[in-house]
């Protein structure tokens, strides 16, 4: 293994943890809990499983990204375990919706190296 394939892994595997507490801490702890989370910076794509509440399974996410600018993350695609949420995503959000200004930082994480 290069030391480039495994610098990408570790990075990934520390934004991982990090990204996963963030959503459970902050963004999703009134609708459920990440359970898993899975970052691939080469590929651009985020894999989640979400425990929802009133949801009977976990739902199931692979989300394709790519980085517009330093301060700019577009979601390209979603593909999820639910039809309706992947429709709703790649169908049903206008592009405009799909983009977010972040930090700095969060672009030069989800960079390759």
């Amino acid at each position: 293994m290069s030391f480039k394939v495994f610098a990408n892994k570790a990075k990934d595997a520390a934004l991982q943890r990090m990204a996963a507490w963030v959503a459970n801490r902050f963004h999703l702890h009134r609708l459920g809990k990440v359970t898993t989370l899975r970052l691939d910076s080469v590929a651009q794509e985020v894999f989640v499983i979400v425990e929802l509440h009133g949801e009977a399974s976990p739902v199931e996410m692979t989300v394709r990204y790519r980085i517009l600018s330093p301060t700019q993350i577009e979601v390209t695609d979603v593909q999820a375990s639910r039809e309706w949420m992947t429709a709703f995503a790649n169908d049903v959000l206008p592009p405009e919706r799909k983009r977010f200004d972040v930090s700095s930082m969060v672009t030069k994480a989800l960079r390759h190296l």
